[in-house]
């Protein structure tokens, strides 16, 4: 593949760092989807997951041979390039280069599997609350894959390759691992994201099919939202792997959290208003994290853990700067925030100071949003330089 070799050669000239990391990742990505259909992978996980998983990948091996192999190929290799939109970044690289040239694969799977890379993280940042459910009408604005809606079955097969691909894509990181809770709740968003877009088939009017796809998708973002502030604790990661970490456990300690500073469930969620559902979050996990608790680690709370207020106040100030900004107000229009912190701020403790004073707070007030035509959505830029 002369084409691929080329653009990573390209990347080691812009980025060297960052092009071999990109490497690593996509190699063990492939080594994991290997490994997944030879049974030799997987072993902490109940057989029902990893039989859910191989029985899969067959099907797409039958679909086509090579769909996701090219998919994990080329879903970063636009991360040395353009590493906050990377995603989209590698779906035009693809399509600049004309990468599918000899593939033999039918255009309209390389529709869906481009689609799949323009959109790779979508369904991975609604699970980690990163990302509401409103955040998938990026789906729907996406013309090139306007004619896939079109077909139940081929919107299944764009959102079943999602999802896979997304539990492949979290193990192509030697650190990271899934339990298997991860299937129910991936299954649950992809059946919802499915149910969405099967429920506007029908609607003509692009108008009316962006009107009752945010309608749908905003009712799950209001049953949502706890899930959302509570992902500041990692409830994705460790709910349930004990029988003490359920679901209200993490709610309860959020309730508590508001509770300290005299407030309450119902009154927070008033402040946010309907605006916190147009909110998506980039590469945030960590500052969630050290906001809700006070320090970076990946180890589930315990009983006598209190939320810190900083996390409630975040949302607070993003959507206040969300509210203060929106022109059209008649208009469905998704708000990206963007937190532009070197590779492990969180171990500086510069970054660490920042966060636990109220400077961060300033820096989101003075961000100017940029509006990005190609995605009809505003991007909040928020840049802090240490020293």
């Amino acid at each position: 593949m002369p084409k691929w070799d080329r653009i990573l050669q390209k990347g080691l000239q812009l980025d060297k760092e960052e092009t071999y990391r990109t490497i690593r990742h996509i190699f063990r990505s492939i080594y994991v989807y290997f490994s997944i259909q030879n049974d030799q992978f997987l072993e902490e996980l109940k057989f029902n997951f990893k039989e859910f998983l191989r029985s899969n990948l067959n099907d797409f091996y039958d679909t086509h041979p090579d769909i996701l192999i090219y998919i994990l190929l080329y879903h970063d290799i636009g991360r040395p390039f353009n590493k906050e939109w990377h995603t989209f970044e590698s779906a035009k690289i693809i399509e600049k280069n004309d990468l599918f040239l000899n593939s033999e694969i039918p255009q309209k799977y390389i529709t869906i599997l481009t689609g799949v890379i323009r959109h790779h993280l979508l369904l991975g940042t609604i699970f980690t609350g990163e990302s509401s459910y409103v955040g998938a009408l990026i789906l729907l604005k996406d013309q090139k894959l306007k004619m896939i809606w079109e077909s139940k079955e081929d919107t299944e097969l764009l959102l079943r390759l999602l999802l896979i691909f997304t539990i492949i894509d979290i193990l192509g990181y030697d650190y990271s691992k899934i339990f298997d809770h991860y299937l129910h709740y991936y299954l649950e968003i992809k059946d919802n994201l499915q149910n969405g877009f099967n429920l506007i088939r029908t609607l003509k009017s692009p108008e009316k099919k962006e009107e009752a796809l945010f309608s749908f998708f905003y009712k799950l973002d209001k049953k949502n939202l706890k899930w959302r502030i509570a992902c500041s604790l990692r409830i994705f990661q460790f709910i349930t792997i004990n029988s003490e970490l359920t679901e209200n456990f993490y709610y309860r300690k959020i309730e508590q959290g508001l509770e300290e500073i005299g407030s309450n469930w119902q009154l927070f969620k008033e402040r946010l208003g309907n605006t916190h559902s147009l909110i998506q979050f980039k590469y945030t996990l960590p500052l969630m994290m050290i906001l809700a608790s006070g320090s970076f680690s990946r180890t589930p709370i315990d009983n006598n853990f209190i939320v810190n207020k900083k996390i409630f106040q975040f949302w607070e100030v993003c959507t206040s700067k969300v509210i203060k900004n929106i022109i059209h107000k008649n208009r469905v229009t998704l708000w990206n925030i963007i937190f532009q912190f070197p590779r492990n701020w969180f171990r500086d403790i510069d970054f660490l100071k920042l966060l636990r004073s109220e400077s961060l707070f300033a820096l989101i007030e003075r961000a100017r949003p940029v509006f990005d035509d190609s995605l009809s959505a505003y991007h909040l830029y928020i840049g802090y330089q240490n020293g």
